[in-house]
Order: structure tokens, then C-alpha cells, then sequence
């Protein structure tokens, strides 16, 4: 057998296609001449010892791409751990078949957020898992995956920290999965130090409104993203209770709408659509059965067309630092200053507990008062300190007798 050397490689002619031919000096180095004129390196070796053990061939590379020499150097390697017991062509192989980051993430939202999660919960984990996560890591193999890998994805993140929190939050999840199928002996998303996250409170002002409002109308943008707009401040319905409403859904004579369980966080309920919703609805045109359709009429409009239509809008307004959301808490807020109590207000905006509603309630400070002075009034009345408004104009405290008052 000859010494495989470049001159030998570069002589292989075409009639010699699928031979292989052996080198004299390194048992188990190998070239082949492949179909279509290319040349792979090889390494041929027995998977244990004795002739009971089956041959394996493990491919280095193509020529070309390595020298012989460099060729000659991988096989030594391979040969080296060969002689040690381990079978390369095997680990080669079950590391093919080692699911990447993409297949447990895959895995996670069929099988534990899909099954056990609200239908909303799941599509907006599918987007982020899509959008964000398999770009970043999806072609990762599973034990090649480290913790100073994502935490290095997550410290360039500090533009988005809400956003890249809950990125990470699904990755943590999707491997500790992974380590509960013993997939992988550790969680590397464990131990990372999520961003501060600065609470949001923010609320458009009387003016901004009225600039919102007409930008909407005036703004060169889809009527469906038009009629969405005017939607969310007066119904104080979330972005994503609208774009998954149907009209199958909303009964106008009734003038409500019938949120299903999937599209809604606090599960179904019924919103009450107000006058000016209901005349908004009726001169709305109908592509197809959603109620914000895309221009087809096969969808719900997307997020990128809502997106660069509210950006159309806030630069017509010129209002900034404005989110889509920020209407909802137009809506909440305005609800609060008229004097809704918690209670009805949660309703209203379909929160699950009246610790999400307290805040808007918290922030009116002039229902309070008034209700205070109300109080304090009729109290001073019953004591005949005070006149009757009835039979006051404006009401005047007068000083309680000595020794009339309580503690």
C-alpha cells in the first residue's frame, strides 16, 4: 500500500471513483475517491477487539480542505482515542441524534404549554420562542449549550429587559424540562441574574389623546389598524382580545362582546361595548371573520402591520414614548377618576384580582376627596354642626359645641 501523500491524491483519476485507497504507514488512515471527483479522508478502525467487533469508518474531511498531512494528524487523534476504548464513529453518530436547543423548545410548547396553559399563554410563548430564542440558540446542541453562553445573550439585552426576562423564563423552563427527561444533568439558564425592570405607569394625557385621535383618522394607515386603535381606549379590551375576536362573537344588538376563555387571560367573559363601539363596528367593512382582519380577510391583522401603523400614528401626533397599551390605561384610568369602585373596574378591564385594578383606583385622588367631604359633611349635619346642603348653598362648617365632640 502506498503513503498517502498530495501527489498521490491529486493522481486519482476518474475510473478509480469509490476506491479507497489505504496508507502503508498509519493503519486505519484512508482516502476515497468519491462519485462526483471530490476526495474524503478516512479513518477506518474496529470497534473493540477481536475480530467479533464491527468495523467502523469515520470521514475527516475532503481534500482540499486539508492536506494530507493534516488529514494524517486527524486520524492519529481519532486512532489515539480508539486505543483508549472509545468508539468515535458511535459518539459521532449519538451525537447526531442529540436534540438541539430548537427540538426541546419545540418540545416544551407541545407537550407542557399547549396542554396546560391558556391558548394565548401558548401563542404568545410560540412567538417569542420563534422570533427570539431559536435564532439565538436553536442550532445549539443540548449539551453543548452553557450558562455563560445565554448569560452573555442576556447582558446584550438591556435595551428589551422585560422582554429578554421572559425570554429567558421560557428557556429556564424548556431545559429544566430537558433535566426531568435526563436529557441533560444540569440547567444552564439556572442562576442568571435577571435586568431591573422599571414599572410602567404610563398614561396619555387629555392633550396627547386628542393629538392620538386625530392622527388615526388623518395618518396614511390600514382601516382595520384604524379601527383597532380606536377600539382599545374605549373598550379598555387588551391588543390581543381584539385581534382574536371574530364577529361570530359579537352580538351589536345586544351591543356586547363575547370574549372565549382561549383569548382571554381572566378566562370569558362578556364587554360591554359602548354606543360610539357599536356605531365604530357597524360601519366597519368585513373581509373575513376576524374583527381586525389583515388585508386578505384570512387573519387577524399582524404584528408588524400594527406596529408600523401605531408608529405612523405617534409621529402624526407627534406624542412620544406612547404604547399601544398605554390606551388601556387611558381607559382604566379615566374609569377610576369617574368614581368606579374596584370591583366594577376590574370587571371592566378583565383582571383576575383587585390588586392589578388598585393601582388605577389608588392614583384618583379627587373621588377620594370628594366622597371625604361628602362624609364629613353629612356626619357634621347629624351633629347639627352644619347646615343642610339643601338648605345651603355652599357648605360652611361651624364649630362643634364644647364637649359635643367624641373622642
Amino acid at each position: 500500500m502506498p503513503r498517502i501523500t498530495k501527489r498521490l491524491v491529486d493522481g486519482l483519476k476518474p475510473e478509480d471513483a469509490g476506491r479507497v485507497v489505504r496508507d502503508d504507514e498509519l493503519t486505519g488512515f484512508a482516502v476515497r475517491l468519491n462519485a462526483d471527483g471530490s476526495k474524503t479522508y478516512l479513518v477506518e478502525y474496529r470497534a473493540g477487539r477481536g475480530r467479533g467487533f464491527p468495523t467502523r469508518r469515520i470521514s475527516i474531511g475532503r481534500h482540499g480542505s486539508l492536506t494530507p498531512d493534516q488529514a494524517r494528524g486527524e486520524a492519529k487523534k481519532i486512532l489515539a482515542r480508539v486505543a483508549h476504548g472509545e468508539d468515535p464513529a458511535a459518539a459521532r453518530t449519538a451525537r447526531k441524534k442529540e436534540p438541539t436547543v430548537k427540538d426541546i423548545l419545540l418540545t416544551a410548547l407541545e407537550q407542557h404549554w399547549k396542554p396546560k396553559r391558556r391558548a394565548s399563554t401558548a401563542k404568545a410563548f410560540e412567538e417569542m420562542i420563534n422570533r427570539t430564542l431559536i435564532p439565538a440558540f436553536g442550532a445549539t446542541r443540548l449539551s453543548d449549550l452553557t450558562r455563560a453562553q445565554i448569560r452573555g445573550w442576556h447582558s446584550k439585552q438591556t435595551h428589551r429587559p422585560r422582554q429578554a426576562n421572559l425570554d429567558l423564563a421560557i428557556l429556564r423552563k424548556a431545559l429544566q424540562l430537558a433535566v426531568a427527561d435526563e436529557l441533560i444533568a444540569d440547567n444552564p439558564a439556572r442562576g442568571i441574574t435577571p435586568h431591573p425592570e422599571k414599572s410602567r405607569d404610563r398614561v396619555p394625557t387629555d392633550d396627547e389623546l386628542r393629538a392620538v385621535w386625530r392622527a388615526i383618522d388623518e395618518a396614511p394607515i390600514r382601516p382595520h389598524a384604524r379601527l383597532l386603535f380606536k377600539l382599545l381606549p374605549l373598550t379598555g379590551c387588551r391588543r390581543g382580545e381584539w385581534l382574536t375576536a371574530k364577529w361570530s362573537d359579537i352580538d351589536l344588538d345586544a351591543a356586547v362582546l363575547r370574549l372565549r376563555a382561549e383569548n382571554a387571560k381572566a378566562g370569558a367573559r362578556t364587554v360591554p361595548l359602548p354606543g360610539p363601539v357599536v356605531a365604530l363596528l357597524r360601519s366597519a367593512s368585513r373581509p373575513g371573520g376576524w374583527v381586525v382582519a389583515n388585508d386578505e380577510g384570512t387573519g387577524p391583522l399582524t404584528a408588524s402591520n400594527i406596529r408600523d401603523a401605531w408608529a405612523a400614528v405617534c409621529r402624526a401626533a407627534k406624542v412620544g414614548d406612547l404604547h399601544l397599551h398605554d390606551l388601556r390605561h387611558a381607559f382604566a384610568t379615566r374609569g377610576a377618576s369617574l368614581g368606579a369602585n374596584a370591583l366594577v373596574l376590574r370587571d371592566a378591564l378583565g383582571h383576575k384580582t383587585l390588586a392589578m385594578t388598585g393601582r388605577y383606583v389608588s392614583r384618583q385622588t379627587d373621588p377620594v376627596r370628594e366622597l371625604a367631604e361628602r362624609i364629613a359633611g353629612s356626619i357634621l349635619f347629624s351633629a347639627g354642626a352644619q347646615a343642610s346642603p339643601s338648605e345651603a348653598g355652599e357648605q360652611q362648617v361651624v364649630p362643634l359645641r364644647k364637649g359635643a365632640g367624641g373622642d
